[in-house]
């Protein structure tokens, strides 16, 4: 069994390396990768529709939102309800983000917040804690998908950005 706590915001899988001698005396090491995403260590946050449009609207600004079209395969069967349905469950379970339902007049849009929770500590001693919102917005026309995370931290955007777009591609 390992415990991971993460002391600060990554985008990309953290690593360990394992070395051992047998009793032989060869040695042995191995470098792993280990399977964790950012969206591990996030605390799901419900939000109503006002104040997610509030923190949405005061985390603007390039180094804090992160976002890209992804356009999927002419061979995929297109975006429909149920695919939205599925984009919806993977936000609330695969990314650990609280559904924030009506945020949006339209079923094309799935929004979420969440919480990054850290070991790390502030001045005052308590945890260091990174809020977190992601829109994904489906356009069915161009078999397309607009993923857009805000964060205060850049680390954290990228890395929600790119979790979604991989699991929404899985989705499919």
């Amino acid at each position: 069994l390992i415990l991971v706590e993460v002391t600060a915001p990554f985008d990309d899988a953290p690593s360990m390396r394992i070395t051992f001698e047998t009793e032989d005396g060869d040695r042995h090491e191995y470098p792993l990768r280990l399977p964790l995403v950012a969206t591990c260590f996030m605390e799901p946050v419900n939000l109503d529709p006002g104040a997610f449009m509030q923190r949405w609207k005061s985390l603007e600004g390039p180094d804090r939102e992160c976002q890209e079209v992804m356009k999927l395969p002419p061979t995929s069967s297109g975006i429909d309800e149920g695919y939205m349905e599925r984009v919806a469950n993977i936000i609330v379970d695969g990314l650990k983000f609280g559904r924030c339902k009506g945020v949006d007049p339209t079923n094309w849009t799935v929004s979420g917040a969440a919480t990054f929770r850290t070991g790390a500590k502030d001045a005052n001693g308590n945890n260091i804690n990174v809020g977190c919102l992601v829109r994904v917005e489906a356009n069915p026309k161009a078999n397309a998908f607009r993923v857009t995370t805000r964060t205060l931290h850049p680390l954290c955007s990228k890395a929600v950005k790119n979790v979604a777009l991989v699991s929404i591609k899985l989705a499919m």
